[in-house]
This record gives structure tokens, C-alpha cells and sequence, in this order.
């Protein structure tokens, strides 16, 4: 079995393209993650973890700040609220 050797420009080039992904100053690759308000926002959207009305009641299945997960009729408005063009 033969192994091969990284040359240096190979190593530099994948350090620049790593370094490239993974800076730590603004002005990268992906948008910045928007105030506060809105990644609140998000995270309710998105809540990751289970419902109690949909599955048997875990009570250590939720974080103290999750206790409280929105009621079944606003999660069911949530997309027809935010895509009005979807006609749903």
C-alpha cells in the first residue's frame, strides 16, 4: 500500500479554505444570526422539543425556560400567518 505526502501548497490552501469557513470576524460567509428579538422569535418557531399534547407527558423532556410550548391553534397559524401567498 503506498500513502502519499501533503505538499506544502496543498496544506496551505486547505488551511486558507478552513480558515476562510471558519474566521472569527465579522464579514464571513454566513449572515449574522439578527438581534435578539429575532432569534427568540426563531427558536419559538422552531421549538425542539416535544409537545405535551401530542405525546405522553415527559416532564424532564423540557428545559424550565421550554415549559411553556405555544398552544395547538397558534402553532397551527404560525405559516399561514408568515405565507399569506400559499392560500392556505
Amino acid at each position: 500500500m503506498r500513502t502519499t505526502r501533503l505538499n506544502l501548497p496543498t496544506l496551505l490552501g486547505v488551511s486558507l479554505l478552513f480558515i476562510s469557513f471558519t474566521g472569527c470576524r465579522s464579514g464571513g460567509w454566513f449572515p449574522p444570526a439578527g438581534t435578539m428579538n429575532q432569534q427568540q422569535a426563531n427558536a419559538i418557531v422552531h421549538d425542539p422539543y416535544p409537545q405535551n399534547d401530542i405525546g405522553p407527558y415527559e416532564a424532564a423532556s423540557r428545559p424550565p425556560s421550554y415549559q411553556q410550548p405555544l398552544p395547538e391553534p397558534v402553532r397551527n397559524r404560525l405559516i399561514p400567518d408568515a405565507m399569506p401567498w400559499l392560500g392556505r
